[in-house]
C-alpha cells in the first residue's frame, strides 16, 4: 500500500466539503481541498436569507474538515500528467482528483436584445452567490419603498423568491415561458398546484418570454414576446444553473454510475457532473443535499480504485430537498426526470415519479414526513 497517495478535491461547496469530510483523518492518504482565491466557503441554499431577510453572511459559512486547504482558483486539470494548474502558477499533482466546482447561474438567452450593459446597472441580477444576495438586499433597502420585482423563471429559486418578496410587501411579477412553471423542478402535479398559487398571490405572465430589456436609473423596462411591457425596479433571473468546470471541460463533466469521468482517476460530483447510467439515462441535479451525497460517494469510489476501500457501488439519487412557497412546504426526494406521475390516495398530497414501474422520486405538498420516508426505498420498489 502506498501511504503517500494523494486525492485532490476541487471546490469547497457542498460536494467538495462532503468529499473532504469522507476522507479526513485517514493516515493512509493525503487530501488537499482547493477553493477559489479569496472566497470563503458558504452554503448556497441559505443565501435567500441574506437577500430577503436578515441573515448575515458569516452565518452561512461551511465548516471545513481538517485537511490541507489551498485557496487558489483552479485553471486547468492536466489529465495526462495528473496535475492541476492553479491561478497563481502553482501545480498540484494527484493520484485521484474529485472535481466539485459546482455551477454558475444560467445566463439570459442570447436573442434578448438590449445589450449586456444592463448587468452593469445592478438592476438585473441572478441569485446564485453571496455577492448577488448582498447586492439584491442593498438595492431593495435603498429604494425606501416596496419594490417592483420581476422574476424570470419558474423553479425553486423563482418560487421561493416570489413568496419571500410578496411576504415582505413587495410587488412581484413572475414571468415564465411555460404555461405551468416549475415542472422540471417539482414535477407536473405539484407545479400545477403552485401555478394556481402564483396566479392568486402575485402577478403572472405565464407562457411568455422576454424579448428586450432597457435599463435606466428609474428601473427596468421589459418587453415580452407579445409586445406587452413590464416595468420593475429589479429583474431577478432564475433560469437555473449551468455546470462550472475547469479546462479542459467546457459544459460540465460526464460521469458514469460511479461518478467516474471518461479519463482515469478523475471523478466529478454535484452541479458540475452530468450523469449517464443505465437506470436513469442522462441527468443532472444541482441542489445541496444531493451534491453532498455525490461528493461523499465520489470519495469512496476514488478510495476503492486506489485500493483503500470496498466498492460503494453505483450512485443513485435519494437525497431530499424542500422549498417554502406561500406558507406551504414543497418537499421531494430522489430524481424526477421524464417519469410517469401518480398521485397517491390519502389526505396528504404526495406524488410518485416512476420509470418503468420503479419509483425514482417522490414529491409532495405539506407532507414532509411521508415524502422523506421514501428516501431509502427509491430505485428498488416496484409500484
Amino acid at each position: 500500500m502506498n501511504s503517500t497517495q494523494h486525492i485532490l478535491i476541487l471546490g469547497t461547496g457542498a460536494a467538495g466539503a462532503a468529499a473532504a469530510r469522507s476522507l479526513a483523518g485517514r493516515e493512509d492518504l493525503r487530501v488537499t481541498l482547493v477553493g477559489e482565491t479569496g472566497v470563503t466557503p458558504y452554503t448556497r441554499m441559505l443565501i435567500k436569507g441574506i437577500a430577503f431577510g436578515v441573515t448575515p453572511p458569516d452565518m452561512i459559512k461551511i465548516p471545513l474538515p481538517e485537511v490541507d486547504l489551498v485557496s487558489d482558483t483552479v485553471v486547468e486539470v492536466d489529465t495526462g500528467s495528473q496535475e492541476v494548474q492553479l491561478a497563481s502558477g502553482r501545480r498540484l499533482n494527484y493520484d485521484a482528483v474529485i472535481v466539485a466546482t459546482g455551477s454558475i447561474a444560467r445566463p439570459l438567452p442570447a436573442n434578448i436584445t438590449g445589450g449586456s450593459a444592463f448587468f452593469e446597472t445592478g438592476r438585473v441580477s441572478a441569485l446564485h452567490s453571496i455577492e448577488d444576495a448582498l447586492h439584491i438586499r442593498d438595492l431593495l433597502a435603498g429604494l425606501g419603498r416596496p419594490a417592483r420585482v420581476a422574476i424570470y423563471g419558474g423553479g425553486i429559486i423563482a418560487a421561493e423568491s416570489a413568496s419571500s418578496l410578496r411576504e415582505a410587501g413587495h410587488s412581484v411579477m413572475l414571468i415564465n415561458r411555460s404555461a405551468i412553471p416549475g415542472v422540471g423542478a417539482f414535477g407536473a402535479p405539484v407545479a400545477e398546484r403552485l401555478a394556481v398559487e402564483h396566479s392568486s398571490r402575485v402577478l403572472t405572465r405565464f407562457g411568455r418570454t422576454i424579448q428586450h430589456i432597457d435599463v435606466s436609473d428609474g428601473g427596468v423596462a421589459i418587453t415580452l414576446d407579445n409586445d406587452s411591457s413590464v416595468t420593475a425596479d429589479l429583474l431577478l433571473l432564475a433560469l437555473g444553473t449551468a455546470a462550472a468546470a475547469p479546462a479542459p471541460w467546457t459544459d460540465g463533466i460526464e460521469v458514469d454510475d460511479r461518478l467516474r469521468a471518461k479519463t482515469a482517476h478523475v471523478y466529478a460530483a454535484g452541479g458540475v457532473a452530468t450523469h449517464h447510467d443505465d437506470a436513469l439515462g442522462t441527468w443532472r441535479i444541482d441542489h445541496w443535499d444531493d451534491a453532498s451525497a455525490q461528493g461523499a460517494h465520489a470519495a469512496q469510489v476514488a478510495l476503492h480504485e486506489l485500493g483503500l476501500a470496498d466498492d460503494p457501488g453505483a450512485y443513485l439519487p435519494r437525497s431530499p430537498y424542500m422549498a417554502m412557497v406561500y406558507g406551504q412546504m414543497i418537499t421531494g426526494v430522489g430524481y424526477l426526470g421524464d417519469a410517469d406521475t401518480h398521485v397517491e390516495d390519502g389526505e396528504e398530497f404526495v406524488v410518485r415519479h416512476e420509470q418503468a414501474g420503479t419509483v425514482i422520486g417522490v414529491t409532495g405538498i405539506d407532507a414532509v414526513g411521508t415524502v422523506y420516508q421514501w428516501g431509502q426505498r427509491l430505485h428498488g420498489v416496484r409500484a
